[in-house]
């Protein structure tokens, strides 16, 4: 085999640029090696899939709850702050438990109700254990709590209250003056408690707070003794807190099995008359966060047999019009959907390899794979078959499989680069550009997309060979038995593939096309409606705005979990943490001073609840102070002006009535001097309800303690790592999105080579993903971070369509003698690319099509983003980018024909 004969079927010189030119000589001689190489190629990218894929599935997934937040946000320094506080001796134990009625109907404040409530309490707080290793035990919370024991005491201390005021009621006596149950601040014998953070939803009976507008009537009947005994009528929602240190040489494994045991049981196992008892902590965020992720691969079987079908039958009648229907059509139909789910299982797998973390969102991409992946194969199949028939019409000489493959892979290679490459280039953006759960989908697609280049070239492409092998040798066959002359010219002899009805079918549809081709240039080459098209773009305002819910299957707990905090908690009590990492020497009255003074500040801001909100354990010392050294202070102790002693410390730690102070402060082991502390405070209002107006609150907390940056204060607020975003996502989009057009508007050049081109294409990718925000936005979508994944992985798709049609559009009439039309050109164009493009859009489409039955956020996300995508790239390519062309070929006669007159009226005048 000589490589001239390469050059049969060549472009002429000068069409093509030098690039592409050596990527077509590349792939030439690629196709004679993996002709004869074709069994070792086959075995070789089998194994490594096989491989690759035992490592996907033997790999649990590990989510980072905080993956989603921009690489430099605030938040993600607060988190780390947090982190370092609470678990500084390792990954201790968490837990949260919201309990609320079942039935509206049934009295909130009765005696029921309390003692259910506090069942609950006694149940997570003595009936389940965790080994301690050091001590060979099981332990309750109870036993191996040490220092966040009391979170729940209010809750108690009220209950006990309420329980003693109760039977006093009842026996017609006098309430106990010494026991005041009130909201926010209850006593018990002289001793005063807040008791906001475990109790939400209020309705006082003076009117005074209203937080829910919902009154029952019910609540006012004799049966709810609380109005009497409280100044509440109701509490919709009680909050209990469970927080310890790791202690007793816990192992990750068993807190997981602790925390998730518990939360399943009261999922499953405990299930109250009257009360709901919703539990989360971390570990079950995480299981509920691959649940979502795991409950994605079941669609991902609806897409392939989605693919499937579609890329049979659009195959088969491809053939049957090309009169080439054979069995191993339908083969190479069903190996171009495993082609890329091989590429998928192959890179993930290498990923993780090579230490990547396995992130649920990773999920997506099979089905992402699958949808670009098969249209490569999609473009081999039909050039296959056009080569074929060229073959047969054009014989030549050494006509055979790797012949035909390098024609082939000639013909579509450089698309099917240009196609990788783009997309390619538009994770690689995102991955720097975005946050690591981002950076993890990025690098998953990115990898996927070369993977699954590379077995087009490697796996599909042997398997093609054997395909066109046998496909040969059943010509061959049918050559010597059916062959025929065709009259008045010598072309040697043609294959009747099919019958006179297949030909029939031919005709049929070839009369059909060229019918709806003609009518559809003549609708685009209208003037009015051209410029009605090209006139009718726009955007509108878009929110920003993720919240954790959107991470999580539609039927997951969290949900109402994370809605019952949004109406009933986070209105009512709000309650940031500012951690003092750099308290330095308290006993210097200028420095104790300017952190009260800060404190003071936060207390003071619109919304706040208060001093009687606060939690700051200087308070408590300066009385513990008072009492233990009482002959050292003066009268003048409430402006500030106290000593205070740091090796007094530990003494008031050890006292009963301030242990509770004991996991706010960080001692040095040694000395007992402080090291760290942290303090809270809580705020209130209805507009906090809105995610924008705690993200303006959180900026003034920030504003704030950026003013005392001598004790390095930072603070937490479990929202603020969504509330980032608000700020972050707007500049982070349209960075992303400009270095994408860039790289995309670089790409064409370089392979097509042609200003005109590279501003077309570059003008219908702004206005493709112009359409895609605006549409999402009034599909009531959000700009976030899973949508700016998904719009980062479209505009690499959006590329392919729109620079087909103007590369085909500007490169005719290059090898003709005259120049052509734009109605011709457009004709030319359209019988090139149209059809093509629109069995592409349809078989991707239906492909992510199976998602769209999933009821998942991220799902439905990259379902809309890619349909809508698609959509716009076909209307776009096969509409915006026509009328664009012919206004412009207007503007060109406009301006020729002005040029003219310039020409001819100097001429006549000077007659």
């Amino acid at each position: 085999m000589h490589l001239s004969s390469f050059y049969s079927f060549s472009t002429e010189p000068g069409s093509q640029t030098r690039l592409v030119q050596f990527v077509n000589l590349l792939h030439r001689r690629w196709s004679y090696f993996i002709a004869d190489h074709v069994t070792g190629a086959i075995i070789i990218s089998v194994l490594v899939s096989i491989v690759c894929t035992a490592k996907v599935v033997t790999t649990p997934f590990k989510n980072d709850l905080m993956g989603f937040i921009p690489y430099g946000a605030r938040s993600r320094e607060e988190y780390a702050v947090q982190e370092e506080f609470t678990n500084h001796s390792g990954k201790g134990i968490l837990l949260m438990a919201l309990i609320r009625l079942l039935n509206s109907s049934h009295n909130p404040q009765s005696e029921s109700y309390w003692k259910c409530q506090f069942q609950v309490d006694e149940l997570i707080s003595n009936n389940f254990t965790i080994h301690n290793h050091i001590l060979g035990r099981a332990e309750s919370f109870n036993e191996f709590c040490r220092n966040f024991c009391l979170l729940n005491l209010p809750l108690q201390q009220f209950y006990n209250g309420f329980e003693v005021q109760l039977e006093r009621f009842r026996a017609h006596q006098p309430l106990n003056d010494r026991i005041s149950l009130n909201y926010p601040i209850s006593k018990m014998y002289g001793r005063a408690f807040n008791i906001q953070m475990n109790f939400n939803g209020i309705e006082l009976k003076n009117d005074t707070l209203i937080m829910d507008n919902k009154i029952n009537s019910s609540v006012t009947e004799i049966t709810n003794y609380a109005p009497f005994i409280t100044n509440m009528v109701s509490a919709k929602m009680i909050k209990l807190m469970y927080r310890a240190e790791r202690v007793g040489d816990w192992t990750v494994k068993q807190t997981r099995q602790y925390e998730l045991g518990i939360v399943r049981y009261f999922q499953h196992d405990h299930k109250p008359k009257h009360i709901r008892v919703l539990m989360v902590s971390f570990d079950y965020i995480d299981y509920e966060i691959s649940r979502a992720g795991l409950s994605i691969l079941p669609y991902l079987v609806l897409g392939f047999g989605i693919t499937f079908i579609c890329s049979a039958i659009s195959t088969t009648i491809s053939a049957i019009y090309m009169q080439q229907m054979s069995i191993y059509k339908i083969y190479l139909a069903l190996f171009a959907c495993i082609c890329p789910l091989m590429a998928n299982a192959t890179a993930i797998g290498l990923l993780l390899t090579i230490g990547v973390r396995y992130d649920a969102i990773l999920s997506v991409t099979p089905l992402l794979t699958l949808a670009i992946g098969v249209d490569d194969a999609y473009l081999m199949i039909h050039a296959w078959q056009r080569v074929t028939r060229e073959c047969i019409l054009h014989p030549v000489k050494d006509d055979c499989v790797p012949y035909r493959l390098a024609l082939v892979l000639e013909e579509t290679g450089p698309a099917i680069l240009i196609s990788a490459l783009t997309n390619i280039l538009a994770d690689a953006v995102g991955s720097v550009s975005g946050s690591p759960s981002i950076t993890v989908l990025c690098f998953g697609n990115m990898s996927s997309i070369f993977m699954d280049y590379v077995y087009q070239l490697t796996f599909y492409s042997a398997i093609m060979c054997v395909a066109g092998y046998f496909e040969m040798k059943i010509t061959a066959e049918q050559q010597n038995t059916h062959s025929i002359k065709i009259d008045n010219e010598k072309k040697g002899t043609i294959i009747n593939y099919g019958t006179k009805n297949s030909q029939d079918f031919r005709e049929r549809a070839k009369n059909i096309c060229t019918f709806i081709l003609d009518g559809y240039v003549t609708l685009v080459t209208n003037r009015v409606f051209a410029v009605g098209v090209f006139c009718s773009w726009g955007i509108t305002q878009i929110r920003i705005e993720l919240t954790s819910e959107k991470l999580y299957p539609l039927d997951s707990p969290l949900i109402e979990f994370n809605d019952l905090l949004q109406w009933y908690q986070i209105p009512e009590h709000t309650m940031p943490q500012f951690y003092v990492n750099n308290p330095g020497n308290l006993s210097n009255m200028y420095r104790f001073q300017r952190l009260n003074q800060m404190v003071y500040e936060l207390e003071h801001m619109n919304g706040s609840w208060g001093a009687q909100s606060t939690n700051y354990f200087i308070r408590d010392f300066i009385d513990f102070e008072k009492q233990w050294n009482e002959a050292d202070y003066s009268n003048d102790s409430l402006n500030g002006s106290i000593l205070l002693r740091e090796d007094d410390l530990p003494i008031f730690l050890d006292w009963p009535e301030y242990q509770r102070w004991r996991g706010f402060l960080i001692l040095d082991e040694t000395t007992g001097h402080l090291l760290r502390f942290f303090f809270t405070t809580a705020y209130y209002g209805e507009n906090l309800k809105d995610w924008p107006q705690r993200g303006a609150l959180l900026n003034k907390w920030r504003d704030i303690i950026d003013k005392y940056r001598e004790f390095n204060v930072t603070v937490f607020t479990d929202d603020a790592i969504f509330l980032d975003l608000i700020d972050n996502m707007t500049t982070d989009a349209w960075q992303s999105a400009l270095g994408i057009l860039l790289c995309m508007a670089f790409i064409s050049f370089i392979f097509l080579y042609d200003i005109f081109t590279v501003a077309v294409v570059s003008v219908a990718i702004v206005s493709i993903m112009t359409g895609i925000v605006g549409i999402l936005t009034l599909m009531g979508l959000n700009l976030e971070p899973i949508m700016m994944a998904a719009m980062l992985i479209s505009m690499g798709f959006s590329v392919d369509i729109p620079a087909h049609v103007a590369y085909h559009y500007n490169s005719n009439g290059t090898t003709t003698n005259r120049q052509l039309a734009v109605k011709e050109k457009l004709r030319i164009c359209f019988a090139s690319v149209a059809l093509p493009a629109l069995q592409a859009s349809i078989s991707t489409s239906l492909c992510l099509f199976g998602l769209f039955f999933k009821e998942l956020y991220i799902a439905q996300v990259f379902v809309k983003t890619m349909l809508l995508c698609i959509f716009l790239c076909v209307f776009h390519g096969l509409l915006i980018i026509p009328c664009m062309l012919v206004l412009t070929d207007l503007v060109m006669q406009f301006c020729r024909r002005l040029r003219r007159r310039e020409i001819v009226c100097p001429a006549v005048f000077s007659s």
